[in-house]
């Protein structure tokens, strides 16, 4: 095998993606702190199928097309701090295949070697020991073991060998892995998909697989396309097979060297492409199934206000405190369930502001907001919030009458002077931190350490804040208790801790968040 064309290059896109997706839970096992919130396989899961839905309506007649389709598609899909790096090793590999119509072993260099560069330079303190250093590994061996004679399925495996040799080793290279006893969750999860990729190129079994159905009901296609289309036999057969995949409701005959066809499509121009390549168009009928005929004054399009804000939350008690602070738009999200840049996009589109803060509210979904403010024209900033309550104490710093940067300085000042803890279960037997874990214990973190381990919620949440205010000056506390919390039991363990901390001012306030049985803030 000399070289990869543009039909094989979207099979081994299924099957990267088809793999990844059988083992997600296994990277997702891979979480260093034992809490149930591992979703790194997931994130990446679903990037890269954003990717290949992207790929599945787009142009496929070059592997250039196709790059910067599973690119794009990969951008905007991105979830958690994984699917953005994820999407930028993709952007590399975007950058390397323009103008390509098919990939060569030298492409393959060019494409581990900016993939690489792409990644490292979008990640503003890049870590070894991580995703990072896997795809260096193997940008290394690409260099190392490139030979333009030399199959490509072989270069391939070389490559893989290297990058999963690179993984073994992150324990080596982070502390933390070697302690947990895992390797680097997001490394295993680019292996597994560079191993579906892999397989899939070596696979002479071509499947006919409508990937989009899981995603995309019939109402959700813009477009339904109709068209006779003269031929050779064997150019429509192809072209009838590479339709069902990227259409729904796919339906057609051929007959004595003309293909008739009909199907729904959001993508009608790059259709109509691979169309016109096959054949000569007899007839051919397109028609718009949800005609937006909206006419938007000028008016309107004027900022309604100087300020807008777009939160990330999970909690129903968090979503009403947000509403009551004039939070403009709150996205659904958090632990265990990422948003997309994409969602963040769309919220940012959709807020009529001249100025629009992000509160990320996660430290996974910092990149994805960056990422999503970069797409964006609009006047959009990131505070970099890795907790859901401060954003409270943000906004309460908050001056409308001072201009973006003034107010972002004085926010992260206020929140840079929190301490926050939270008390989840452990999900396995562990060590962290020299602190020896056992499934089903409640552990404590504090400011994204863990720092105890017991075995009730309460012992575990007093030494949280016992540990918080004794080297500071700490004057209130507010605990948000989660939704598996009873509201009883909360206001009772609160007073506890009024007669314990008689210094302190304690209040209760419910999030209604899951994972966290509480979320403490010390001020």
């Amino acid at each position: 095998m000399k070289s990869i064309d543009a039909s094989k290059l979207q099979q081994m896109i299924i099957g990267a993606y088809e793999y990844l997706n059988e083992n997600k839970d296994l990277v997702n096992e891979l979480n260093v702190f034992p809490v149930p919130d591992g979703d790194t396989g997931t994130n990446m899961n679903m990037t890269i199928k954003s990717g290949l839905d992207k790929v599945n309506s787009s142009d496929l007649s070059s592997v250039d097309k196709i790059a910067k389709a599973l690119s794009q598609g990969t951008l905007m899909g991105a979830r958690g701090n994984s699917g953005v790096i994820l999407s930028q090793l993709v952007r590399g590999m975007s950058k390397a295949l323009k103008g390509k119509y098919e990939i060569g072993n030298d492409d393959i260099k060019e494409i581990f070697n900016l993939a690489a560069k792409t990644a490292y330079k979008a990640v503003m303190q890049p870590t070894e020991g991580t995703i990072l250093t896997v795809a260096n590994k193997m940008a290394q061996k690409a260099e190392e073991a490139y030979d333009e004679n030399l199959d490509i399925d072989k270069y391939l495996i070389e490559i893989l060998t290297a990058g999963q040799i690179a993984l073994d080793n992150t324990p080596n290279q982070l502390p933390v892995l070697k302690e947990a006893g895992v390797v680097d969750s997001g490394g295993q999860g680019l292996i597994f998909l560079l191993r579906g990729g892999l397989n899939a190129l070596n696979s002479d079994i071509k499947r006919d697989i409508d990937l989009s159905s899981e995603v995309k009901d019939d109402e959700n296609f813009t477009y339904q396309l109709d068209f006779d289309l003269a031929g050779k036999t064997s150019d429509l057969e192809k072209l009838d097979e590479n339709l069902r995949r990227i259409t729904r409701n796919f339906k057609s005959t051929c007959e004595n060297e003309i293909l008739k066809a009909s199907f729904l499509t959001d993508a009608p121009q790059n259709i109509v492409q691979m169309i016109l390549m096959q054949g000569v168009i007899l007839r051919i009928n397109l028609e718009n199934l949800s005609p937006d005929l909206t006419i938007i004054e000028e008016d309107d399009k004027k900022p309604s206000k100087k300020y807008g804000f777009i939160a990330v939350s999970r909690g129903e008690g968090y979503n009403s405190i947000m509403e009551s602070m004039n939070i403009d738009k709150i996205i659904e999200g958090g632990q265990t369930m990422n948003p997309s840049t994409e969602d963040i996009y769309k919220s940012i589109e959709e807020l009529n502001a001249e100025n629009i803060i992000i509160f990320p509210n996660n430290k996974n979904i910092i990149m994805s907001s960056k990422q999503a403010a970069e797409v964006s024209d609009k006047n959009v900033y990131v505070l970099e919030t890795k907790s859901i309550p401060q954003v409270f104490t943000a906004l309460l710093e908050f001056d409308e009458s001072l201009d973006p940067e003034e107010n972002l300085e004085n926010m992260a000042e206020v929140i840079d002077q929190m301490h926050i803890g939270e008390v989840s279960i452990s999900i396995r037997d562990t060590s962290v931190n020299n602190i020896e874990i056992k499934k089903d214990e409640f552990l404590g973190i504090l400011d994204g350490k863990i720092i105890t381990s017991k075995d009730s919620i309460e012992k575990t949440s007093e030494e949280l804040i016992k540990n918080a205010v004794k080297d500071s000056d700490a004057s209130l506390v507010t605990i948000y208790y989660g939704e598996e919390i009873d509201k009883r039991k909360a206001k009772d363990f609160a007073k506890k801790l009024s007669k314990k901390f008689k210094d302190i001012d304690i209040e209760l306030v419910y999030g209604g968040q899951p994972v966290y049985y509480y979320t403490i803030t010390i001020e």
